[in-house]
């Protein structure tokens, strides 16, 4: 397993600023934000060559495009063609970048896979863009979410089974599915099993009540915090992922937010450090 820096932890500086701190504190991939200012779907080809030039140059390997496609208003009609619409331009420039995944929601807030409409609708729509990312030599994720199709294990499971498409699998996300079931670790990622083409980590601690929350579950609030300081149990995941044979990468997707940019370095460098540490205890 291989530590990727996932670029929302820089969301609001370039990439030219970003490539080559990120390469000097250790990481050698980046997961991509599919938004400006570093990679603008709505101009794909552009944006896309402009961010290869510089990642190339900062000598980091694209291992991953982290998109918010997959949440329509609905699996049909217009909405589902536009939403397509926007999978093709990801996988323009995912081809671009040379990056093998796009991540994509599982649905709208509100979706269930409890509901066999929306299930069906679903799979179908998901199918379609599997297909049309395994003709541009791409690989497809849906990341578990505490809202919409893919908010639990069991319910991510059901999901990607029902699309059944070689192409597809579940990216895990342990701080999304932590806040989702209370809880993550050695069982999910036995349940996931092959599912699981891809892995972010980030943490964060259960508050008891509103006050300084960053993310509100069922009545249920959370602050994310830096690595190591939370209730994730990302270091049993980590670990029955190498139990497993797990070899992908681990994406350091950090939520928190930092005032500057001497800041968001000097968190970035904690954060690589404890994945390191999180990796290397895995595979001892």
């Amino acid at each position: 397993m291989r530590a990727a820096l996932h670029t929302l932890m820089f969301g609001g500086y370039h990439l030219d600023r970003v490539a080559p701190v990120a390469r000097e504190i250790g990481y050698t991939g980046v997961a991509l934000m599919c938004r400006p200012p570093h990679l603008d779907l709505d101009n794909p080809g552009p944006s896309a060559n402009a961010g290869s030039r510089v990642l190339t140059e900062a000598g980091l390997q694209v291992v991953g495009l982290a998109s918010g496609l997959g949440r329509p208003e609905s699996f049909t009609g217009a909405p589902a063609e536009a939403e397509l619409d926007g999978v093709r331009r990801a996988l323009e420039a995912a081809n671009i970048l040379d990056a093998g995944l796009l991540r994509l929601w599982g649905g709208a807030d509100g979706m269930s896979v409890d509901n066999a409409g929306d299930l069906s609708a679903a799979a179908a729509w998901y199918g379609q863009a599997a297909s049309l990312a395994a003709d541009a030599g791409v690989r497809v994720t849906i990341e578990v979410h505490a809202q919409g199709l893919a908010s639990s294990t069991a319910a991510t499971c059901r999901l990607v089974d029902a699309i059944d498409h070689p192409n597809l699998g579940a990216a895990l996300d342990t701080g999304n599915l932590h806040a989702a079931a209370e809880s993550v670790g050695a069982v999910d990622v036995d349940q996931l099993g092959t599912r699981i083409f891809d892995v972010h980590v980030k943490d964060m601690r259960r508050l008891p009540d509103a006050e300084g929350h960053t993310l509100g579950v069922d009545g249920r609030y959370y602050v994310h915090v830096p690595l190591g300081e939370g209730d994730v149990r990302n270091g049993e995941t980590l670990g029955q992922l190498a139990a497993g044979g797990y070899t992908g990468w681990i994406a350091n997707e950090s939520e928190c937010a930092w005032p500057d940019w001497d800041t968001s370095v000097s968190a970035a460098e904690h954060e690589y450090a404890e994945l390191d540490k999180l990796i290397q205890a895995a595979h001892a």
